[in-house]
């Protein structure tokens, strides 16, 4: 992330974030809503996470760490994993277990101490979490520790280059405001994950329009243009709203240093 920004991510960061979420989910009955985004945003994120997914092997064990309202964790469920929702927000636990189906455990718990045995998990989903906790490595750390050698890591974050975020940035910070977002780079992001004993399988780059210029969002999700973003990873940068990672879990963190 530009250290620049993160100079200024206030010190109840955190708590502030958690506070937010609980409004949300309290406030609000849809999937998008509970989980504070638009619905066009929910729907994109959704759609090009389902575009990218392999099938697993059967009955393994998964997290959807931050599931909010469970649209994720229930796609999980329906793929044939056994999946446990974890969230620090009740009230999104509360409505997620009341519009799924059972055989979903859910968990209340955060993300930088998870609660779950070390080494029992096959996979995890991490979406929308980085962005509102102060850094990621103790976020990495904790999902790696939970994690068996070899298992699979979907993992988000705003993209510090993308040029809406980065006027978004300058604005905030010429205002003198503290950090609303948190926003990371590639580079960075990529180094963060190895350093916690992940490998990078595949980086994707996430164009999302605004919701008023939602009907040109086909265009930007069409195969020639996702070619371009693979072919063009600069240019990509500049357009894409979010990175999407597919990692695998290598090792321990006190391995890699």
């Amino acid at each position: 992330m530009d250290n620049r920004s993160e100079s200024q991510i206030p010190g109840d960061f955190h708590a502030r974030w958690k506070s937010r979420f609980e409004e949300f989910a309290n406030l609000r009955d849809d999937d998008a809503g509970i989980a504070g985004w638009t619905t066009s945003g929910l729907q994109t994120r959704f759609r090009n996470f389902r575009r990218l997914w392999t099938r697993h092997q059967r009955d393994a064990l998964w997290l959807d760490i931050g599931c909010g309202a469970g649209t994720y964790t229930r796609f999980l469920k329906d793929e044939g994993l056994r999946v446990i929702g974890i969230d620090y927000s009740f009230p999104a636990l509360i409505k997620a277990r009341a519009r799924s189906a059972p055989g979903i455990e859910w968990v209340a718990g955060d993300v930088t101490r998870l609660p779950v045995a070390a080494g029992s998990i096959d996979g995890a989903l991490c979406f929308g979490v980085l962005q509102a906790i102060p850094e990621s490595g103790s976020a990495l750390r904790s999902i790696a520790q939970a994690m068996k050698i070899s298992g699979t890591l979907w993992i988000d974050v705003l993209n510090a280059r993308c040029l809406p975020n980065r006027i978004e940035i300058r604005r905030r910070r010429k205002a003198g405001k503290s950090m609303h977002l948190r926003y990371e780079t590639a580079e960075a992001f990529r180094d963060a994950l190895r350093d916690c004993g992940f490998k990078v399988v595949a980086l994707h780059w996430i164009p999302i329009l605004p919701a008023r210029l939602v009907c040109l969002q086909p265009l930007v999700e069409s195969r020639t243009v996702r070619l371009l973003l693979r072919l063009a990873p600069v240019p990509a940068a500049w357009v894409s709203h979010s990175i999407l990672v597919e990692a695998r879990r290598t090792a321990s963190p006190e391995q890699t240093s």
